[in-house]
């Protein structure tokens, strides 16, 4: 009876470590990259895009939206309205907001247009944004008009990410009724 005791205890306090660590914050991550080149050093790298447009829709909970393509200053779509993805900067994505006019160096991942803080983007609301489209435009020319589309979807990620404590909390707690399975067969076959 005495190792049953010692073995629910152990699992006790095992399961209150494990406890702890749900409630434990996750890592966070802070984005870290270098002083983006000026926009004119992007010319002929395959997988970069260079365009100007607005922001047609956006859902800050998921940071996903709707960018209408005006123009394209290096690569091409037939498809004026295209998926974005925003962030938060500390995940090295814009900060976007429905209504923002924006040129800007940006990736494709998967359909969906990703710009990131690394790269060249200004907001054509600001001097900033303004200076960044007229060397976009001594750099390339004046970029290609992109033709009116359709109706305009807002993406959404139906996936749910989770911390890696949820799994590992999981196979703690497996772990522990193992424990107190092999506790219970041992104390019981010493008491025969």
């Amino acid at each position: 009876m005495r190792h049953l005791r010692i073995a629910l205890a152990v699992a006790v306090l095992a399961g209150g470590f494990s406890l702890l660590g749900l409630a434990a914050p996750g890592c966070a991550y802070a984005c870290s990259c270098v002083q983006p080149q000026p926009i004119a050093a992007y010319a002929n790298e395959p997988d970069t895009l260079i365009l100007k447009g607005t922001v047609t829709v956006y859902d800050e909970t998921s940071h996903r939206g709707q960018l209408h393509v005006e123009r394209w200053f290096q690569g091409s779509s037939d498809v004026a309205d295209i998926p974005i993805q925003g962030g938060d900067g500390a995940d090295c994505g814009l900060t976007l907001t429905s209504g923002q006019t924006l040129v800007m160096v940006a990736f494709e991942n998967e359909g969906v247009l990703a710009p990131n803080i690394c790269s060249p983007w200004g907001d054509l609301a600001t001097a900033e944004g303004q200076a960044l489209e007229a060397e976009t435009v001594a750099a390339y020319g004046e970029g290609v008009p992109v033709p009116a589309s359709g109706d305009t979807v807002v993406p959404t990620d139906d996936g749910f990410a989770f911390p890696m404590i949820v799994p590992i909390a999981g196979a703690a707690i497996v772990l522990i009724i193992g424990v107190i399975a092999l506790a219970s067969f041992v104390s019981g076959r010493r008491g025969t």
